[in-house]
């Protein structure tokens, strides 16, 4: 991994459930989650993409500590 590659974060939404963020790594996001889901979808759904198109994503549970 390097500092150009991109990183998944999953965090909480306080009105919908759980949600992902892709951002580069200068900070602009790059996809996103439509509507929340629960945390084992959203986790899914963030390594179902990092194995399809980006497998070199960091990714960040921002739900944990």
């Amino acid at each position: 991994m390097s500092a150009t590659d991109p990183k998944f974060v999953i965090f909480r939404d306080m009105k919908d459930g759980y949600r992902w963020r892709l951002s580069s790594a200068a900070g602009e996001t790059i996809e996103y989650s439509e509507r929340g889901r629960s945390h084992e979808e959203c986790e899914q759904d963030v390594y179902r993409l990092k194995g399809d198109r980006y497998p070199f994503a960091k990714v960040r549970d921002a739900t944990i500590g």
